[in-house]
């Protein structure tokens, strides 16, 4: 049996449209002009720049707009709505032969789309090929620039069906049966124990979770704690370093995990045989979880996008971090830099709802958080990072007050707070948290937070 050919895809006239796409355009229309009800059924899927002919497309949206008004719909209501920009024999033409049918409306629909999904898919690929052949563009750029056109592709679904209260509940007890069986799959915790309390378990997949504050107070240490618990639990996490290189990350997790301070780790010379050891035994412990790095200095949305899905399909992914929001780019560079950040919030949001991920992205607040008498933050110090408080889950703030106020002595330099600024589904508050400096890492408190006139020989109550 001969191979079958294939036209060249540059020597295809999609414009023109394809003969299934066309007889399936004009089988919809002519169900539709036959009987209204029919648009509910694929309103949903359709849309006029769906048609492969664009006549057709402006029939179904003069359709369309009629149906959202209530106006009755049939090839005289059509033909009058456009004022005589169609025939009113041609309108009559789809109708001969239509067999008002669901079932067969929702697959020409169908039909329509996939159709239209193969015309942009072969447009995709000619950009693709002068993409390829453009000198002017590093190789990773013109890979990005294709990605993120696929992706468009792949992200242009229609939405979820309308889900009946029987198949609802049903989901719901099951879901329930799950919990009291005591499954975890649904919550991510976060090692703080007052903060699992506060979350109600730990972090959702779908999440997207700000840690904000100013240069060190420790937003990196807080998101590298909460990574390094999930990697312990067996969930892969992955970490976008824009500021700090790979290697200033290994060092603090080996520090954190280990308990040999940083600046040891930095000046070797200066450890013990026993914290060398220690050392090693941690960095070989830390070979086997899966924490994956990327330290890339600049990065825009699509590219992430890209990155972070090939991580998923090749080792999975629970848990996203991404440090920080400030150096991050938006699609478009010509874009003031609000624009570019509400973008970058916004589709990581609908990549954690896209992947079944939680998101940590770490946020540097504005300078008006230290104009402030007690420099505690608040949401209104996330103004200018784009659109960061409505796409945001959960906004965390952790605060060290012996930072900003050194002469508070002894009882507050392990001390900090972190406030639950915004959560969507629970409540807000402050919690208490332990910050160990030399090691960079925070743990949990335990005990009354240090009050207004402790003692300066004192000491608080931790682990």
């Amino acid at each position: 049996m001969n191979a079958p050919v294939f036209e060249p895809l540059d020597q295809i006239d999609y414009e023109a449209g394809d003969k299934v796409a066309i007889e399936a355009e004009h089988g919809l229309l002519g169900m539709l002009l036959l009987d209204e009800r029919m648009f509910d059924v694929v309103a949903d899927l359709v849309q006029p720049s769906r048609f492969s002919v664009d006549f057709d497309g402006s029939i179904y949206a003069a359709i369309s707009a009629m149906a959202h008004s209530g106006k009755p719909v049939n090839a005289i209501t059509v033909f009058e709505h456009m004022q005589g920009k169609v025939d009113l024999m041609y309108l009559n033409a789809m109708t001969q032969g239509a067999l008002a049918s669901q079932r067969m409306a929702r697959r020409y629909a169908e039909i329509i789309v996939e159709r239209s999904k193969a015309r942009q898919l072969a447009s995709v690929v000619l950009d693709a090929r002068e993409v390829a052949a453009d000198d002017s563009l590093s190789v990773t750029e013109r890979i990005e620039q294709v990605s993120a056109k696929l992706a468009s592709l792949v992200e242009d679904t229609p939405s979820e069906d309308w889900v009946s209260a029987d198949t609802g509940m049903d989901e719901f007890m099951a879901e329930m049966d799950k919990r009291a069986s005591g499954a975890r799959d649904q919550y991510l915790p976060t090692g703080f124990a007052d903060l699992d309390e506060q979350l109600d378990g730990g972090m959702r997949e779908g999440e997207l979770i700000i840690i904000g504050a100013r240069p060190s107070m420790g937003k990196t240490a807080l998101a590298l704690g909460i990574g390094e618990y999930a990697v312990k639990l067996g969930k892969t996490v992955a970490m976008f370093s824009l500021e700090m290189k790979r290697q200033s990350l290994f060092e603090r997790r080996v520090s954190s995990e280990s308990g040999v301070p940083l600046g040891k780790i930095k000046r070797p010379d200066r450890m013990t045989s026993e914290e060398w050891s220690d050392m090693c035994t941690t960095a070989e412990a830390l070979k086997k979880r899966p924490f994956y790095v990327n330290d890339r200095s600049s990065l825009n949305i699509n590219t992430l996008r890209t990155k972070v899905r090939a991580l998923k399909r090749r080792h999975g992914l629970r848990l996203l971090i991404v440090d920080y929001l400030g150096l991050m780019d938006g699609s478009n560079p010509k874009d003031n830099r609000t624009t570019q950040l509400g973008e970058v919030t916004r589709n990581l949001k609908r990549l954690a709802n896209e992947l079944g991920i939680t998101v940590l992205l770490l946020c540097q607040l504005n300078r008006e958080v230290e104009k402030r008498v007690d420099q505690m933050p608040v949401m209104s110090d996330l103004r200018d990072c784009g659109e960061i408080e409505q796409d945001a889950d959960i906004v965390l703030f952790p605060h060290r007050p012996i930072h900003l106020k050194p002469s508070l002595g002894e009882p507050w330099r392990y001390y900090a707070c972190l406030r639950v600024a915004k959560q969507r589904a629970g409540a807000t508050g402050d919690l208490n948290l332990r910050y160990y400096g030399p090691c960079v890492r925070f743990e949990n408190w335990h005990g009354d937070k240090p009050s207004a006139t402790s003692v300066h020989n004192g000491t608080p109550d931790f682990e």
